[in-house]
């Protein structure tokens, strides 16, 4: 392990000042109290004097002195020296005589209460950063960490290589810690972990490489090959490891690295790295292998069931010629039967006359085809799928154990049934099966005209209820992690005692969930009665008006804009500089380094300087869609660099982190300040087709036609930059993921408030944005038709009370209080991913006394939302003004993602999502340049003398791209392709 892990460049980093300052930082740490003056040495020397406070304030600052003091940004230094009234020219005098420097610094650590490190102090410090360890193996964090513990407890940082020689003993030491937890599984399991590394002729793979590749379809094929890497796993005795004692940040480090790399790495590194990070790497692909199996069959069931649906209206087409031609047979016999002429002696003999015997039992056997049940459900087309099923249900249901959260479960009884009847090879489902899950849907098909229960429609029934169930969390599976127990993603009532006091005051709920309660029902009486004066006094606009004791709110009109907004937006269209997309990736990296924390998975080491083509080509390949292949030929690049860029430096940590820094960079620049404060957001989807086998891919004929396709969601704040992004299916509701980034948001972005379309609305939305000290905000189609409640018993409002005819039930809800902060803390605190617990809440087929809260809440805040929204026209143009820039975003996306016309061909979710965020990290790099040569433009045509004000600025977008080209540059040798005297040579497959 090197000792010295930071670059050139980042040992000078840390050993100098920054090379640029906020504003805020230099106002907090480089304004001089009359304190700090009166420590000045009394003395005639001004580069003295100057060098004495610049030291004062760079360890007040950095927590050490910087190598270089010269290295201070010229704008502080003359900051500093306007204070003590100083000239800067002699200032490279300081330090000249190292006797007055060290003088300097024993009373400034005096001053300021900092202490030179000890022995002692050290050794503390090495302990912190070995339990630091065991959380992170990242060294450059690991430093990071380190500095800020000498700064936050006022001890003087030692020089870099003493730090450095720190961390790489505290890594060692963790690692041999970890090494000696896992020892007993790597003993008992040391050769099936070698297993792992073996290439495979008869697969043609190692099952490192076969475990890391999820299935891209689901078929009884994909799921039967599934269930195999299940059972591989269970017998190498992964499902009884324990890894509760390694920290799930360093887990997830392991993992990756081992998933990453090749059988061939490796088996080279040594067995305290390897082992550890194999077996991090199994118990992970375990979990993994088990929520992959549920969707797997989750979207089998789903998709045989809308294919029933379909089946069944087909069958309606094709027996609808039949149907007619038996209704006018049988309209012959009743014509008979109606005959008063004919007898009932004659009856028989004359309907024969007419229509013969073989034709009228032939008429009965085809209606008892063409019949339907009264509630005529499909169910039967849905069974006909139940021999495709069997392919793999039996091994499904024999390989997985499942729980259920209640003992006495019926279905799970019936799971564990079919499961017996399939080990033992019966047919005949027992009279005492349980039975009580069976709807009343399914009634008439399980049960046969002699009471006896079909077999098939039993088993269907059962499986399509399982998948109902585990998608609620009434039935779940250990090692999972979005079907494991419900109780297991909200904060352990052990733990929520000892943390409900800090998620309070996160929460910003100091006084309880009860005063924030009140406030909430205060705001909504004083809302209507403000609402219903506005009415009686005929002080509404005429886009809101009551029409027949119903709402109508009327489209709001289009925002004009000035011609002097239009005419400055197309000046400056006219002043942008043209430019090619690489070129400006790289103009911006200059500016923000953004690619420093796109670090290799393995080392830690950002991209060195020479190979940073390969990243930004590998970032490209992904944004624009064009593949490793195609960039390569069109950057003249390896291809193989290419890709191994791809596999070793893009994943969700590293392309997050550069995001952030994006974001950061553009939230400082002056123009951003004009279009919004970075409180507002928003966010929405955008839909792509995917041409290949994707299990993430859904069929959506309204965007996709008779193929299949995805969705890219993203987060928009009101300064254009996008600070999240997800890959969900094309058909799963906006709102399942809209709190996602916002939980995750570590951008200088500050979100207060949010809005989406009607898609990411639902009342649980409006509960938990409230619980968690935020507003929603959504632009709700037909706002007029939503109900609105009211707390009081008594509906004395004169105008709006006929909208009032609901009411807010405060008993249900404060009841459960404990339990609603219960569930905001454990979104706060991480505990959760918001999607997943949303998801759960909306798919419990049983109300219980939690959710019936949250709804309840959430109904309270919604008409909140509504009776400030329809009042406030300015709100809701702020609200669709925002929304406009998210449709502006996603044309600028669309732009850049134009090879193979759009069309996703990564099959892997990881690769997808990775491609969302280069999509993502590219469409802010385009933001951030535009609006720093916009504001170059706005200062230029201002010193022509162009009248510019702020509202024109306000109404300038970044989202343009009309000078930007995306195609890249071609060379045209015409003298090397005439001097050629053959053909080319073929290429090797």
């Amino acid at each position: 392990m090197p000792v010295q892990f930071l670059t050139k460049e980042e040992r000078q980093r840390w050993d100098n000042f920054p090379g640029e300052i906020s504003n805020q930082d230099a106002d907090i740490y480089f304004t001089l109290s009359q304190t700090d003056k009166e420590q000045i040495p009394q003395t005639s020397q001004e580069h003295n004097r100057l060098g004495f406070v610049l030291q004062l304030c760079a360890l007040r600052y950095l927590g050490f002195y910087p190598t270089n003091l010269a290295s201070v940004p010229d704008g502080i230094l003359r900051m500093l020296a306007a204070q003590i009234q100083s000239d800067i020219e002699s200032f490279d005098l300081y330090g000249q005589r190292l006797q007055t420097v060290n003088d300097h610094r024993r009373q400034i650590e005096a001053y300021l209460g900092f202490f030179r490190p000890t022995i002692l102090t050290l050794d503390k410090l090495g302990k912190w950063l070995f339990e630091r360890a065991l959380e992170h193996d990242k060294p450059t964090l690991l430093f990071q960490l380190a500095c800020e513990k000498l700064h936050q407890e006022k001890v003087a940082r030692p020089g870099i290589s003493v730090i450095e020689r720190m961390v790489a003993t505290a890594r060692r030491e963790a690692r041999e810690r970890i090494y000696e937890t896992l020892q007993p599984i790597i003993e008992e399991h040391k050769a099936f972990l070698d297993q792992v590394l073996i290439y495979d002729k008869a697969q043609g793979k190692t099952m490192l490489n076969w475990l890391s590749k999820g299935a891209v379809s689901s078929s009884p094929k994909a799921i039967l090959e599934t269930l195999k890497k299940l059972n591989i796993l269970k017998q190498g005795g992964v499902t009884n490891w324990n890894l509760q004692q390694i920290n799930p940040n360093l887990r997830k480090f392991l993992a990756q690295l081992a998933g990453r790399s090749t059988n061939q790495a490796l088996l080279r590194t040594s067995e305290d790295r390897r082992y550890p990070a194999l077996i991090a790497f199994l118990h992970r692909a375990l979990e993994q292998i088990n929520d992959e199996l549920i969707d797997l069959f989750d979207r089998y069931l789903s998709t045989k069931y809308s294919r029933s649906k379909n089946q069944l209206d087909e069958f309606r087409k094709t027996v609808a010629r039949a149907t007619n031609e038996k209704v006018l047979f049988f309209q012959k016999i009743a014509t008979i039967l109606l005959d008063p002429a004919v007898t009932d002696e004659d009856l028989r003999s004359m309907v024969y006359t007419r229509i013969s015997e073989d034709n009228l039992r032939r008429a009965v056997v085809e209606c008892d085809r063409l019949m339907r049940p009264q509630d005529d459900n499909f169910l039967d087309f849905f069974t006909g799928s139940y021999s495709d099923a069997r392919k793999f249900i039996p091994n499904f249901l024999t390989t997985i154990a499942f729980h259920a959260t209640n003992k006495d479960d019926s279905l799970l009884q019936a799971v564990n049934l079919i499961r017996k009847l399939s080990i033992e090879g019966k047919r005949k489902v027992p009279e005492d099966a349980p039975t009580e899950f069976v709807s009343p849907k399914w009634q008439p098909y399980v049960w046969e005209k002699d009471g006896q229960i079909n077999r098939r429609y039993y088993e269907m029934c059962v499986l399509w209820e399982l998948k109902n169930a585990l998608r609620a969390g009434d039935i779940w599976l250990e090692n999972s992690c979005r079907y494991a127990a419900p109780e297991s993603y909200l904060i352990p009532p052990t733990r929520w005692a000892g943390l409900r006091q800090d998620v309070f005051r996160m929460l910003r709920m100091e006084g309880g969930f009860e005063k924030r309660f009140f406030q909430r029902t205060n705001e909504l009486n004083a809302l209507l009665a403000q609402t219903d004066k506005a009415f009686l006094e005929n002080k509404v606009d005429g886009q809101l008006r009551m029409e027949k004791d119903k709402l109508v709110v009327a489209r709001l009109r289009a925002e004009e804009l000035s011609e002097s907004s239009r005419r400055l937006s197309a000046l400056i269209n006219e002043r942008l500089p043209l430019v090619d997309l690489p070129d400006l990736l790289i103009e911006v990296d200059s500016w923000t380094e953004f690619t420093r924390p796109i670090e290799h998975a393995g080392n830690s080491s950002p991209c060195p300087q020479e190979d940073l083509p390969y990243l930004y080509a590998a970032l490209l390949s992904h944004a624009c869609n064009f593949g490793p292949t195609r960039m390569a030929q069109a950057a003249k690049l390896s291809r193989q660099k290419i890709t191994w860029y791809t596999n070793w430096y893009l994943r969700e940590e590293t392309l997050r982190a550069a995001i952030i820094r994006l974001v950061n960079f553009h939230y400082q620049q002056p123009l951003t300040n004009y279009w919004g404060g970075g409180t507002l957001s928003s966010s929405d989807g955008q839909r792509f087709p995917v041409p290949v086998k994707s299990r993430v891919a859904t069929a959506l004929p309204k965007y996709f036609g008779y193929g299949r396709g995805l969705t890219f969601y993203s987060w928009t704040s009101d300064q254009f930059s996008q600070y999240g992004s997800r890959v969900i299916p094309a058909t799963m509701r906006d709102a399942t993921y809209v709190l996602d980034a916002i939980l995750d948001n570590e951008t200088d972005l500050t979100i207060l408030e949010h809005t989406t379309d009607t898609s990411g609305y639902t009342e649980l939305i409006f509960a938990l944005f409230d619980l968690l000290g935020m507003q929603f905000s959504p632009r709700l189609r037909d706002i007029g038709s939503h109900t609105l409640y009211r707390i009081d018993a008594d509906n004395h409002y004169a105008i709006i009370g006929p909208l009032l005819q609901a009411r807010i039930r405060e008993n249900v809800i404060l009841k459960q209080a404990d339990q609603l902060l219960r569930v905001a803390g454990s979104l706060k605190l991480g505990w959760v991913t918001a999607s997943l617990l949303i998801n759960k809440f909306q798919s419990h087929r049983r109300q219980g006394a939690l959710l019936k809260a949250l709804q309840e809440y959430g109904r309270l805040n919604k008409t909140i939302f509504i009776l400030r929204y329809i009042l406030d026209e300015t709100y809701q143009r702020r609200i669709g003004k925002q929304l406009n820039k998210g449709e502006a975003l996603h044309d600028l996306r669309a732009f850049l993602m134009f090879a193979r016309e759009g069309q996703i061909r990564l099959r892997q979710l990881e690769d997808q999502e990775n491609q969302a965020s280069c999509l993502t990290l590219i469409t802010n790099a385009v933001i951030a340049w535009n609006t720093v040569y916009m504001g170059e433009v706005v200062e230029k045509l201002k010193s022509e003398g162009v009248e510019i004000t702020d509202q024109d600025i306000a109404h300038l977008s970044p989202c343009r791209y009309e000078h930007i080209n995306k195609y890249g540059n071609y060379e045209f040798n015409i003298e090397e392709m005439h001097s050629q005297s053959k053909l080319r040579p073929l290429r090797q497959p």
